[in-house]
């Protein structure tokens, strides 16, 4: 019974582990802007809420006071929105959310 138990355990963990690799574009991140001469990191490097999982309407969220990292700041929305094009759920910042559909894709090369 117990090497079920542990199998079923390091099972999950492998699961998780891969999960968290697959999806880099959905985890909190610095963003830059790189050039052969150097690299400018953009907004003091503040930082965004992670994406929550996609959600019945196709969506996923980035939402203020929901998967913050520590640096979080208000300059989140906008990095996203200059990383990943226009919110595809209700525009602006009025709701606290920047959303994408499905995946976040990279629409702008220049920022990482």
């Amino acid at each position: 019974m117990s090497r079920l138990i542990f199998a079923v355990i390091a099972a999950l963990g492998l699961a998780v582990a891969a999960g968290l690799f697959a999806a880099p574009s959905s985890l909190a991140h610095v963003h830059v802007v790189a050039n052969p001469n150097h690299v400018q990191e953009l907004a003091n490097g503040q930082n965004h809420p992670l994406f929550g999982p996609v959600g019945a309407d196709g969506l996923r969220n980035s939402c203020a006071g929901v998967l913050e990292p520590a640096n979080a700041g208000p300059a989140g929305y906008g990095l996203e929105t200059a990383h990943h094009g226009p919110d595809a759920g209700d525009p602006g910042t009025a709701d606290g959310c920047f959303a994408t559909v499905g995946n976040p894709a990279d629409s702008n090369p220049a920022i990482d």
